[in-house]
């Protein structure tokens, strides 16, 4: 995002596509953790994962969560976790801007029961 507002006197040499991959999801799988390079130029992968699981550890097992409404996906096991993410790649003086989003994989996600509404015709 900041590319396409900002760094106006680097756009000539800054090329604004998102690194992006598709993958197809496994039932092993724990988290997704989203980040900018802040955080990805100072810390390793496996060492992320690993902060990751020991904070979504300590939230217990899979929940299931309402999808609307109740800010479903604002735990605090995976905010423990971008926090805690954050500060490191900071700790590690990291050069450039840091930003990191934890998402845990393990919830069953439930649709919100919706209310059919009547329109006068």
């Amino acid at each position: 995002m900041s590319r396409a507002i900002g760094d106006s006197y680097l756009k000539p040499y800054v090329i604004p596509e998102p690194e992006v991959r598709v993958l197809d999801r496994e039932e092993g799988d724990e988290c997704l953790i989203l980040a900018s390079d802040g955080l990805w130029d100072v810390v390793s992968n496996e060492t992320a994962c690993d902060i990751a699981r020991m904070c979504l550890q300590g939230g217990g097992e899979e929940e299931e969560v309402a999808g609307e409404g109740d800010g479903g996906g604002g735990d605090a096991t995976c905010s423990d976790a971008a926090v805690l993410l954050t500060k490191l790649a900071l700790a590690r003086h990291s050069a450039d801007n840091v930003s990191v989003v934890v998402v845990d994989l393990r919830k069953k996600w439930k649709r919100a029961p919706t209310t059919p509404t009547m329109t006068n015709s």
